[in-house]
């Protein structure tokens, strides 16, 4: 029994792990008794079912690749190599432009182990895809399915809610890994690992996630508590199930839509509103709404539509926050002010109510008695001035009489007489 085994298994390393895509297929309908010899030999090495807009990595089974060895990886009944690992010279090199295109932009290579991940994954990457290598010592095929949904899941939720991510499971097994990532961070902000019974979640780099992480240990679901605007953004989760050879992702766009602000300015004064950033990304597309009506916009650069006559001329644009200025404002200018940010990374909504007031006649009573009230002080302070600077006078006038007095004393002057009259000393 053991030799029927041994000579099984040999047959099948020698000649099946050989045989590319499209010749095993073209030996399965040339002989249907082959399909028996294909199944018990694992032809598929798995089937994958995966939904359209996530990302699937297909593990080699590799933990490295040999120094002068070559590894490929092929789609669709004609086997057209879509990937390759050349360790001989050290290179890697994904095929992007084959079957139309197909893969553009999509197929990331693990150089280390030759895993080839398939992102934001369309029904048209259904089908066969496999890895061999020049040694011989690998052939792998896997059974893509990809189911149609709607493209990277949206999540809208208000500042202050709570929000739960949901990985789709019903129970995490023993040897599964699940790791939640934000924005393409390298660390994770959560992540299980069922078989060491380790269950963790993370402040973040910045922090931002401190204290607002929940993780259910039963299914992997991540859980935002008291959500902020800097929690908008995108949130990916890698599903390394034991009982598969490929790795499930799956990707969130979470929306946080701000409170309502309210301000509330003077007819004739300026407004500015802000949006809280310190400075806009590049990839960030900003557009500020009046109604219906889109008022400015950033995008690779400032632009006003002021040509509304309630407007004209008088919007200023931040072109590094983003935030709007509204001069000399009007009565007209009045409602409801929404800020929309998109980009790649996240979405965030921002509202502002704008009240514009017309000083009424308490307004314009408490203006004339602060101006009079202001003219009477001019004109006290004025009359003080004046009282001190003739007392300096008279202060002046009097030290150089005292001064005069005690010269005239000190050297008196000769009398005059008329002639003939004799003068007599006393």
């Amino acid at each position: 029994m053991y030799i029927y085994i041994y000579v099984y298994k040999y047959i099948y390393n020698f000649l099946i792990c050989r045989m590319t895509v499209y010749n095993r297929i073209c030996l399965i309908l040339s002989c249907p008794f082959s399909y028996c010899f294909f199944f018990f030999a694992g032809v598929f090495d798995e089937s994958v079912s995966v939904k359209e807009g996530d990302s699937v990595t297909l593990h080699s089974g590799l933990t490295g690749i040999q120094t002068d060895d070559v590894l490929q990886w092929r789609f669709g009944p004609q086997g057209t190599l879509i990937a390759q690992i050349n360790r001989a010279v050290n290179k890697s090199i994904t095929f992007d432009d084959v079957l139309e295109g197909r893969f553009r932009s999509r197929l990331k290579l693990d150089s280390q182990t030759g895993d080839l991940t398939v992102r934001n994954i369309r029904t048209e990457h259904s089908g066969l895809y496999e890895v061999t290598s020049s040694k011989h010592t690998l052939n792998k095929m896997f059974d893509v399915s990809v189911v149609p949904v709607d493209d990277v899941k949206s999540v809208s939720v208000l500042v202050g809610d709570s929000v739960t991510l949901q990985t789709d499971l019903t129970e995490i097994q023993r040897d599964d890994e699940i790791q939640w990532r934000f924005e393409h961070q390298n660390s994770p902000i959560a992540e299980i690992i069922r078989k060491a019974r380790k269950i963790s979640t993370y402040d973040g780099p910045d922090g931002r996630f401190r204290h607002s992480l929940q993780l259910d240990y039963m299914t992997g679901s991540l859980t935002i508590k008291n959500i902020g605007i800097r929690h908008s953004g995108l949130y990916e989760v890698d599903i390394s199930t034991s009982s598969s050879k490929h790795t499930i992702h799956k990707s969130f766009s979470v929306t946080v839509s701000g409170e309502m602000k309210s301000e509330t300015v003077k007819e004739g004064e300026s407004v500015t509103l802000r949006t809280g950033f310190t400075e806009v990304q590049i990839y960030d597309f900003m557009t500020w709404m009046f109604g219906d009506t889109i008022i400015a916009e950033i995008n690779k650069g400032a632009q006003l539509y002021d040509d509304d006559e309630r407007f004209r001329d008088r919007l200023q644009l931040d072109n590094q926050t983003g935030s709007l200025t509204i001069t000399n404002c009007t009565i007209s200018n009045s409602g409801l002010y929404e800020l929309n940010i998109n980009s790649n990374r996240h979405n965030v909504h921002q509202r502002f109510s704008v009240t514009v007031s017309v000083p009424g006649p308490s307004d314009k009573t408490a203006w004339i008695i602060g101006t009079i009230l202001l003219v009477l002080v001019a004109a006290a302070a004025s009359v003080i001035y004046c009282l001190y600077i003739s007392k300096l006078k008279r202060r002046h006038l009097s030290c150089q009489d005292k001064e005069k007095g005690t010269l005239d004393a000190l050297f008196p002057k000769g009398v005059s007489v008329a002639e003939g009259v004799p003068v007599t000393n006393s």
